[in-house]
């Protein structure tokens, strides 16, 4: 198998979590949200919003898009694949039972010199953002695994996690408990992948 052939078979397989990425802006539209809890708003409204955060925030899409080219291996990504979408189920099955407004927190985003960037992601219909964070859960996952084969990345991959987790909510597009508990799942995935490719 050539270099090329091999990236292009990569690719496809882990196309599937692309796909199953979808289900974020297709629940929305089959369920209404319910009103956050007192004790959620609490917290946040200690929290500033942050307008530059939004870059660190779009850095996910680049995070994504990058596990066929830096994993080599079929069976690494065949079970990376597995997990993400496993992850991603886990967060739709809570999404859909417990699907809080997240429009307390849009409320304090405040215009800005990048306010379009922060447009692009909020849609009048998608006011609920899963709990956990889906956000955070995949890039943790995704970090990790990178951080397994290439070593040089590691610091880069921690630093990238660490700015996509702080970004969820210092751009209010989650609330902190959103974001911790996607670290939490996210971790939880990267362990389960450790094991899966050790057998």
């Amino acid at each position: 198998m050539t270099i090329e052939s091999g990236l292009i078979k990569r690719t496809l397989i882990f196309a599937l979590f692309w796909i199953s990425f979808t289900g974020y802006f297709i629940i929305p539209l089959l369920i209404d949200s319910i009103d956050c809890p007192n004790w959620i708003l609490k917290i946040d409204s200690y929290i500033p919003f942050i307008w530059w955060m939004i870059i660190p925030y779009y850095s996910y899409y680049i995070l994504i898009l990058i596990p066929p080219i830096m994993i080599k291996e079929e069976k690494e990504i065949i079970v990376l694949t597995k997990i993400l979408i496993q992850a991603s189920i886990f967060c739709y099955m809570i999404y859909l039972i417990y699907p809080i407004t997240s429009s307390n927190a849009l409320v304090l985003v405040r215009p800005n010199p990048l306010s379009f960037m922060h447009n692009s992601i909020t849609f009048d219909y998608l006011h609920q953002n899963a709990l956990p964070s889906m956000h955070v859960s995949v890039a943790v996952i995704i970090g990790l695994a990178i951080s397994l084969y290439n070593k040089k990345y590691k610091g880069l991959m921690l630093f990238m996690i660490l700015l996509i987790f702080l970004a969820t909510f210092l751009i209010k597009q989650h609330y902190l408990v959103d974001s911790i508990t996607g670290l939490i799942l996210g971790y939880i995935g990267f362990l389960r992948y450790k094991y899966l490719i050790s057998i």
